[in-house]
């Protein structure tokens, strides 16, 4: 028990410390310490194997001390130095050390550690996956998701609910109704429960839980209640000080220091703040790291040229059949996406007549299958998340920009996720089904976007993907293409570069340039002979499929400097991906004159009459090119 003690009191002398460092104006930024509640850590964390993969909060010191992480690394890390956990990147509240992760969005992690559980699950090991979240957190909708999954497919991921009454300033009985056990035992989830701040009572507690854990390994859920005897975060305090004063005869550190003596906890607390003081001495002559840019991914050479003559479906189908044959790694998520009914557009059937347990059928909880995802990326699964149509990603943008893509480059771990949806319109479906967001996602740093086209094999392309896949990456499919079959190009001459092709009509300089993607490629071949037939305009095609990052050295080798180039595309004009194009041609000095034919900045309407009015068609690009080039 003295073990425990020390960790415990280690802890409260690191947070004091942090707490006099921010005073002093010798650390930036923000933290929240772990202060009231360190009996709960130091106790939890003795069970705890090398193996076991443990998610925290933004309140994470505690756990990582606990855990047995070195205090001069997370100093450092706090104060932004190179020494740091992740060279200073992520700072108090985004830590990573072996399998341990910290994140700053409250909820955000637990479909992280339902990955890594699920994972664990599918290469039956006995490794364990413990979450911590805050009682504030019990308002996130992301929790509820996350544990129905946990709980329909029995993934045996270990929920800890630490309820120290307050949420920032907000008291818990004040945002969060009813029973904290009845909530989560809801789910079918057993649920273990104490208020204590004792470690002697708190260790009995854990080794009780983890013995029947252990027996039966499933999901559970731990609440600790407790109380947070510091601000939130540094001096943000607003209760009432008396409220606070009553809670200090239950202070963990109170009542080691009565069991040890004060002679005993005063030497090794002196002990300790002497050690991180000095630390914090040495850190402050350290250097910081120099930020570069992120590296953008790879482009594959591989010719993408499509050869056979079968439907976009067809392609797809063959592609996932492949890869899920040869890499034991790749396993689909979605709604509805095994068989029969084999995804909306039925890209995945077929497949789990003969993967069953890797083509996994999931609630509908965008948020979470793609924070799902992410936990087995890390754990080092290939996971394929289906968004049935491309409105949903508004669901998961968290998960996308705020942990996905933030993990490789704060962490430096892998995070080979694949999130594929239809996207577009020319279906009639309305408002919320019909809308082509890409724009919204170009923007995400280390977010590799692209687009699938009636052109470019949708088969190699994901071959690619499967083959050298690190980062996150979402891929675009039109949803008109899926029934279509490789356009007539026998008028068309083609020059590759990488991932971007340019058709010519004939070997003269181009009247313009039309750079295009997807499923606006068919209408703009379409125009281009129109406009050759009819106007004598020589138009280029550029066809892209690498979104972002924008492939602008190919883009450079394709197309003349003095070009007039217009940009077509089927999402809104403003600050779409049209202007990203010509601002980083502008910048590469490619293009004399430029323009966009995109759908107007209004949502998209019911029905094929209404969106055809709106969405660029062969004509309309027709018409925009005359209109700019005569």
């Amino acid at each position: 028990m003295k073990s425990i003690y020390d960790t415990a009191i280690k802890i409260r002398a690191f947070e004091e410390t942090v707490l006099e460092l921010f005073g002093q104006g010798k650390i930036s930024g923000t933290t929240h310490t772990y202060i009231g509640a360190e009996a709960t850590a130091s106790s939890l964390m003795q069970f705890i194997h090398e193996a076991d993969t443990v998610f925290s909060n933004h309140r994470c010191h505690g756990h990582f001390l606990a855990l047995g992480g070195d205090p001069q690394k997370l100093l450092a890390e706090i104060m932004s130095r190179k020494s740091g956990l992740c060279e200073g990147r992520g700072g108090s509240q985004h830590i990573h050390w072996k399998n341990f992760f910290t994140n700053g969005i409250q909820g955000g992690i637990v479909p992280n550690a339902v990955g890594v559980a699920f994972a664990n699950k599918i290469d039956k090991n006995s490794r364990r996956t413990i979450v911590f979240l805050g009682d504030g957190t019990l308002g996130q909708g992301i929790v509820y998701e996350s544990m129905n999954f946990a709980a329909v497919k029995e993934i045996p991921c270990i929920f800890v609910v630490e309820d120290n009454q307050y949420a920032m300033s907000t008291r818990r009985i004040d945002a969060i109704s009813g029973n904290i056990a009845d909530r989560i035992s809801s789910f079918g989830i057993e649920v273990f429960e104490i208020e204590s701040t004792d470690i002697d009572e708190l260790e009995k507690f854990f080794a009780n839980v983890f013995k029947n854990y252990d027996s039966n390994p499933k999901p559970i859920c731990i609440v600790i209640h407790n109380y947070r005897l510091a601000s939130h975060s540094k001096g943000d305090d607003t209760r009432d000080p008396v409220e606070i004063e009553s809670h200090r005869k239950n202070d963990p550190i109170k009542i080691i220091r009565e069991r040890i003596g004060d002679s005993e906890f005063l030497e090794k607390y002196e002990s300790y703040r002497h050690e991180f003081l000095n630390l914090s001495k040495n850190l402050e002559s350290e250097e910081v790291i120099k930020i570069e840019p992120i590296d953008p991914p790879k482009i594959q050479t591989d010719s993408l040229i499509r050869k056979e003559n079968i439907r976009v479906v067809e392609s797809i189908q063959s592609a996932f059949k492949s890869a899920l044959e040869s890499d034991p790694r790749i396993i689909f998520l979605g709604e509805d996406i095994r068989d029969p009914y084999g995804g909306a557009f039925k890209a995945t059937k077929n497949l789990s007549q003969n993967f069953p347990d890797r083509i996994v059928n999931t609630p509908i909880s965008e948020s979470a299958i793609v924070g799902i995802g992410v936990g087995l990326a890390i754990a080092g699964k290939i996971p394929v998340v289906e968004i049935m149509f491309g409105d949903f990603l508004t669901l998961a943008f968290d998960q996308i920009l705020n942990h996905a893509t933030k993990y490789g480059w704060v962490y430096g771990v892998d995070v080979p996720l694949i999130i594929r949806t239809p996207m577009g319109a020319r279906r009639g479906y309305g408002a919320t089904h019909s809308q082509s967001l890409e724009k919204f996602l170009i923007g995400i740093p280390n977010l590799q976007v692209i687009a699938l086209s009636p052109i470019h094999d949708p088969a190699q392309i994901y071959r690619n993907l499967f083959r050298s896949i690190k980062s996150p990456t979402i891929v675009i499919e039109n949803k008109t293409l899926y029934a279509e079959r490789i356009p007539k190009l026998e008028n068309f001459q083609i020059e590759e570069k990488n991932s971007t092709m340019k058709l010519s009509l004939d070997e003269s300089k181009p009247d313009v340039c039309l750079i295009t993607y997807g499923g606006m490629i068919k209408e703009t071949l379409d125009a281009a002979e129109r406009l050759m037939l009819e106007e004598e305009i020589q138009v280029d095609l550029i066809a892209i499929s690498q979104l972002s990052p924008i492939p602008i050295k190919d883009l450079e080798e394709l197309i003349p400097r003095d070009s007039v180039i217009g940009i077509v595309e089927e999402g809104t004009r403003t600050a779409g991906i049209g202007a990203e194009i010509i601002a980083s041609l502008i910048e590469n000095r490619i293009g004399k004159k430029f323009f966009r034919i995109a759908t107007p900045d209004l949502p998209i309407p019911n029905g094929v009459p209404l969106e055809s009015q709106i969405i660029p068609n062969s004509q309309k690009i027709f018409e925009g090119v005359k209109l700019n080039v005569q």
